[in-house]
């Protein structure tokens, strides 16, 4: 009797791999274009050039998607799809929907605050440390030195 779940190295999970592969790899010839003025002018850096290292990483991370993918025979046995995943998806479609409200620092550390209780810690204190001195690394990262703008806290508090 079989359960309700993902089957490791199935023909369903292969196609997914490679969708999701070659989706990224358009995504990523697409960054090819035309390079505007913005980023001549910036030296490559910018808003024009950040989504390409994002995609190279995604890239490089997705080989591990199509080794778990192909590497595992038919046979293997199925490993059942859990509520923290599920918690996941949700937590990151929250993140999503919470930037443009919240803006980006406010939004992400909540983010990161939550992902690691979704995942069974519960060193609230430490987490939430670790979450904000994150964001606030990460914001100022895209803000000062890729130039990138991200979006505003909508209460006025400088961020």
């Amino acid at each position: 009797m079989s359960r309700a779940g993902i089957i490791p190295g199935s023909t369903g999970e292969r196609v997914v791999a490679l969708v999701i592969v070659l989706t990224t790899a358009l995504f990523l010839s697409l960054t090819f274009g035309e390079v505007s003025a913005f980023a001549r002018q910036s030296a490559g850096r910018g808003p024009y050039f950040f989504p390409r290292i994002v995609l190279i990483g995604l890239v490089l991370a997705e080989c591990f998607l199509l080794w778990s993918a192909f590497a595992r025979g038919e046979n293997e046995e199925r490993r059942p799809v859990t509520w923290k995943f599920a918690g996941l998806v949700l937590a990151t479609a929250g993140y999503c929907a919470l930037i443009p409200w919240a803006g980006f620092l406010i939004a992400s550390a909540l983010y990161g605050l939550a992902v690691p209780l979704l995942l069974g810690r519960r060193d609230v204190i430490l987490l939430a440390v670790v979450s904000l001195v994150y964001s606030v690394a990460l914001w100022m990262l895209f803000e000062r030195v890729f130039l990138i703008i991200l979006p505003a806290s909508p209460f006025d508090i400088g961020f």
